[in-house]
């Protein structure tokens, strides 16, 4: 006997809408902070598409800047790493990484 479930599951939609949602308010906090020194940290949301993911990631204001300008997506290392991206800067526990 098949088990129903009663929760929808996410579709590969939901996560591309939570994606942008996110990558919209991480905008928002980017241009708020335009009197912040560049090098200083600002969190930010992690832009995956996992719609259960509530994790931040701290990283400083010109790095991101230059990941929305390449169209990069920031993630959470360790959370959401893939073989197929390459760290590009790692500062303590905080990592950047690109699509390889």
């Amino acid at each position: 006997m098949a088990t129903v479930r009663n929760e929808p599951a996410a579709t590969e939609q939901d996560g591309i809408d939570h994606r942008v949602a996110r990558r919209d308010a991480n905008r928002r906090v980017s241009t708020a902070r335009a009197t912040t020194t560049t090098q200083e940290l600002v969190e930010l949301a992690c832009e995956c598409t996992r719609v259960e993911c509530e994790r931040s990631v701290k990283v400083p204001l010109y790095v991101y800047r230059r990941m929305l300008e390449a169209d990069q997506y920031l993630l959470q290392a360790g959370h959401h790493a893939f073989a197929r991206y390459r760290t590009i800067i790692s500062i303590g526990l905080m990592s950047i990484e690109e699509r390889a």
